[in-house]
């Protein structure tokens, strides 16, 4: 991607607002969706896939792409954006026999996001700040390998306890981690003009946070990857830039959580019970509609994997009775159990058309992002730092006062 980072900000939202009817509508939600009804051809392709193409383009976005482009007119210019951004070496550079015992507290994974973080985003700041910090894994690294203070921010004094007395325990250099809620109106009270602040992974309303004390506080740079862009206070999302002042996109919470809906990452294990509950969701959801006699969806509170030991009959007679609604005498539990199965059967096909546009939603979200930090004053760029089977959230805004 070449840095003319507006003009794909602007062409990413009216692109996406002229698809909107796509990426706004959720199979899982409804059982038909507006789009099929005029594009009965692209409805058909998606239902008619066997599990094994189904598998297949789940799994690999350009294959999704290139199957959906087609049926859905202007496609190929949003995934062309949405491909073009700059990928770091794939190759880290050894640490040496030093840093051998290093990584013992922390996971693997964790670790290996550390390394290509801290490796595409070099220091440039005489204190460096480790924001939402957890127990201070990165802010550990960073304090050895660039020798300078670092102070860790987090609210969770558990958290706090635990990644002070690791960094004492290892010698892990000046480093030095302070409870802080991050939203609360003093947080900008612990950052300085002249700081580099690091976020690896801070969700949500939290890094937003991050980005406006960035120009009020004057910092010095920004390493920012943003994650989690639907936990957020307001059930719309807010733009921060000027430039999107002039862009007709909206985007709900919800079609902020699209963007995160992959599950790469996640144990064979997990994704099979995940799968379960969703099955069992839209089993109840059938029923739900029945009993209440409306043909609408009926939000109910997300239950634990554990509730799958219930079997299907307790699963469904848990959620109705958390939205008090009552059951007849007689149920026919296998017939709402294999009408579930076909809802998820067909809503994991037809999603198929809205997922396809992940990734274009949380890079028009990324850039706006990196726009209201470049006109207040940064210069710019986006990278993917790291590989996607470590984390699908690899987008990387590096900012800094020339």
């Amino acid at each position: 991607m070449s840095h003319d980072y507006q003009l794909y900000f602007s062409r990413l939202c009216q692109g996406l607002y002229e698809q909107k009817e796509f990426w706004q509508a959720q199979a899982f939600r409804k059982p038909s969706l507006s789009w099929q009804a005029e594009n009965q051809a692209l409805s058909s392709a998606l239902l008619s896939l066997d599990e094994f193409g189904l598998a297949q383009l789940e799994n690999d976005v350009a294959s999704l792409g290139k199957f959906l482009s087609p049926y859905i007119s202007g496609l190929d210019e949003l995934i062309d954006i949405a491909g073009g951004i700059e990928i770091c070496p794939a190759e880290l550079p050894d640490l040496g026999k030093e840093m051998r015992f290093f990584p013992s507290h922390i996971p693997g994974r964790k670790w290996q996001q550390i390394r290509y973080f801290h490796q595409a985003a070099p220091a440039k700041a005489e204190r460096l700040v480790d924001w939402c910090c957890g127990k201070g894994h990165l802010g550990r690294f960073l304090a050895l390998t660039e020798s300078c203070p670092v102070l860790g921010l987090e609210w969770d004094q558990s958290l706090v306890d635990a990644g002070n007395e690791l960094a004492n325990s290892l010698s892990a250099g000046e480093l030095s981690i302070v409870p802080c809620d991050v939203l609360e109106a003093a947080a900008g009270g612990w950052l300085a003009a002249g700081d580099h602040v690091f976020a690896l992974h801070a969700c949500g309303d939290l890094h937003r946070r991050m980005l406006q004390l960035a120009e009020q506080q004057q910092l010095e740079a920004v390493s920012l990857v943003p994650c989690c862009y639907q936990k957020i206070s307001a059930d719309q999302h807010s733009f921060l830039s000027a430039a999107a002042e002039k862009a007709e996109l909206t985007l709900r919470r919800r079609d902020l959580h699209t963007i995160v809906q992959e599950t790469v990452t996640a144990p064979k294990a997990v994704q099979k019970k995940r799968v379960q509950l969703q099955q069992w969701r839209l089993g109840f959801d059938v029923l739900q509609r029945d009993l209440r006699g409306i043909d609408a969806y009926l939000s109910t509170p997300s239950l634990p994997q554990s509730s799958l030991q219930l079997g299907f009959e307790g699963f469904c007679r848990l959620l109705a009775d958390k939205r008090q609604l009552q059951l007849p005498a007689e149920v026919d539990w296998k017939r709402y159990q294999t009408l579930g199965l076909k809802r998820f059967n067909d809503a994991r096909r037809l999603d198929l058309a809205r997922l396809v546009f992940r990734r274009p939603l949380e890079l028009a979200v990324v850039l706006d992002q990196l726009l209201y930090l470049q006109e207040n004053g940064f210069s710019v760029e986006l990278l993917q730092f790291c590989p996607k089977h470590l984390s699908p959230r690899n987008l990387l805004i590096n900012a800094w006062r020339d």
